[in-house]
């Protein structure tokens, strides 16, 4: 299903995306102080393990038929109480198309997904090896009590290339 909103075409997807982008944009504007200090501490995650995915593993996943060689690594995995096991990934081999001409991403350091998403993502396991520097990424996602994407690591990255096409005022 498609819509319309303010002539420019919309997915499902694009249209939540937007909707919540939004909510948080009015959010912070009706009340900043509010909107910045968190009345409740941060859940604590605590260390998981998974009996198919682990870290260092590289996995392909469903993603843009123009990007047959893109890739998940997994970072770390950890679990909160109501949400269960949080797989974070770097995902590589994607091109974020750019509507402007400009250089197109192509890695993503760091994503948390729920274990469901990756599952639904993940292809075959391409290899083992060493996990990337992701620290940066990490400490910024838990201090600023990150959320966990439940869709496809492929459905996120189109979003991603929404998102950023969006800061230039331009669409694809």
């Amino acid at each position: 299903m498609r819509i319309t909103v303010a002539s420019c075409d919309l997915s499902r997807l694009q249209k939540r995306l937007f909707v919540t982008t939004l909510c948080l944009t009015l959010a912070a504007a009706s009340s900043p102080a509010a909107f910045l200090q968190s009345s409740k501490p941060c859940p604590v995650t605590s260390p998981a393990t998974d009996q198919k995915f682990a870290a260092g593993q590289v996995w392909s996943f469903r993603s843009r038929e123009f990007e047959p060689d893109a890739t998940v690594t997994i970072l770390r995995i950890k679990s909160l109480p109501k949400i269960g096991e949080i797989i974070h990934v770097r995902v590589d081999g994607i091109r974020l198309r750019n509507c402007t001409g400009g250089p197109a991403p192509t890695s993503i350091e760091h994503a948390p997904f729920t274990r469901d998403a990756i599952e639904r993502s993940a292809g075959r396991l391409r290899r083992n090896g060493a996990v990337p520097a992701f620290d940066d990424g990490y400490t910024n996602w838990k201090e600023h009590c990150g959320g966990v994407y439940t869709i496809t690591v492929g459905e996120m990255v189109a979003a991603d290339e929404y998102t950023f096409n969006s800061q230039f005022g331009c669409s694809l």
